[in-house]
């Protein structure tokens, strides 16, 4: 050996040095791998045909479910009318303030297990205002 390197003491043999390449390469290709089956699922779903949903206009079920009143079930009719109306009546204070009254003189139908049947003096108002606004 050289006589200079001899006389050299601080130097300490060759350490191991961990080698973690093939580790970092695995994970890089695990995340390009996800990125693009992301990337496909995204487009697959964009070619995907959309169903439209039909948007259901509140005024037209309104006069819909009034048309279809079974005036026999008192209950079904009072909810069905006093959950109608509103959406028809509108703005019209006059009218408003008409239904608001048939609806107190209704509510003896409502809140009950057994409610007796419609009269037919309630039948006419209900159905002379149900007019006024189909």
């Amino acid at each position: 050996m050289n006589p200079a390197l001899r006389q050299l003491k601080d130097i300490k043999p060759p350490v191991e040095v961990p080698d973690d390449s093939l580790w970092l390469l695995i994970a890089i290709a695990a995340a390009v791998l996800l990125l693009f089956l992301a990337l496909w699922y995204v487009r697959r779903l964009k070619r995907r045909p959309r169903r439209r949903r039909r948007r259901v206009d509140p005024v037209a079920q309104a006069k819909k479910r009034l048309k279809a009143i079974d005036f026999s079930d008192a209950k079904g009719a009072v909810y069905t009318f006093g959950e109608a109306m509103p959406l028809l009546i509108g703005e019209n204070d006059e009218l408003m303030r008409r239904f608001d009254a048939l609806l107190r003189d209704l509510e003896k139908y409502k809140y009950k297990k057994v409610v007796p049947s419609l009269q037919s003096s309630d039948v006419k108002k209900m159905k002379a205002l149900m007019k006024e606004v189909l």
